[in-house]
């Protein structure tokens, strides 16, 4: 099975809860099939767009074909041909509909893998596989060092190194950031929420990735209410103009 098949197999739930998981264990090692992911995710939300708007333009047409009155070449004729073309018209009108209305429910049966949580996983995945040492921003180090187990997939010794520091500087905007993402990549979604819940708390910043990053949290963590408490962060991003607006705006359009 080639990687566009085991994708389309995970987004559409034909996985079992063991393969489903080897894929997302992938999916934080190989950025190349993150963004495959992202792509088959984006192209599918695209086709939804366009169905959505050519249905729209089959539905305008058909009511403006519908309000024409007949021409006075007609005549008679056409008065004839009223008392029964409108009903039948009308039925051809339904049944365009009906038509129109079956499609787009399979095409967004189709579609309904462009969900946020896999978004989040894709944008994961391609954003935070490695992390530069220009993010550390010269402060320690051991920020630095921090940084280079976390490139090097040793979470667990990064995330004991970003701990240290969290004790020495609890409000530092980086040590947070980094902390809750090697907390993500373990899994360790409360943990994560937790500190970009805190980072979100620092308004002096000047870009503050930190309610959208809990967002993205949240929708991996995927518990009940998690959703919607991610949908009300993301809009906040969006409102607030904060960082992360333009995949804030791109998750929110697949709810």
């Amino acid at each position: 099975m080639n990687n566009l098949e085991f994708i389309e197999q995970y987004v559409t739930g034909q996985l079992s809860a063991a393969e489903r998981t080897q894929f997302e264990n992938a999916l934080q090692t190989d950025p190349a099939l993150a963004d495959l992911l992202a792509f088959y995710v984006l192209s599918k939300h695209t086709a939804k767009a366009e169905a959505r708007e050519q249905r729209r333009a089959e539905l305008d047409a058909l009511r403006h074909q519908l309000a024409q009155p007949p021409t006075a070449s007609e005549g008679a004729d056409s008065r004839v041909r009223s008392l029964w073309s409108a009903p039948m018209r009308w039925a051809a009108a339904a049944s365009v509909v009906l038509l129109l209305g079956l499609g787009w429910y399979f095409l967004r049966d189709t579609v309904s893998t462009a969900n946020p949580r896999q978004l989040a996983d894709a944008y994961i995945s391609r954003n935070y596989d490695q992390l530069t040492t220009t993010m550390s921003g010269g402060t320690t180090d051991s920020l630095t060092q921090g940084i280079g187990l976390y490139n090097e997939k040793k979470f667990s010794e990064a995330e004991a190194v970003f701990e240290q520091l969290l004790t020495q500087q609890p409000n530092n905007d980086r040590v947070l950031k980094f902390a809750g993402i090697v907390a993500l990549r373990q899994q360790k979604y409360d943990q994560a929420i937790a500190r970009f819940n805190r980072l979100s708390q620092r308004t002096d910043l000047f870009s503050n990735p930190g309610t959208f990053l809990e967002a993205l949290a949240r929708l991996q963590r995927n518990r009940p209410m998690d959703k919607e408490q991610a949908k009300k962060l993301l809009n906040e991003v969006v409102v607030k103009n904060l960082e992360g607006k333009a995949e804030a705006e791109q998750l929110l359009s697949t709810y």
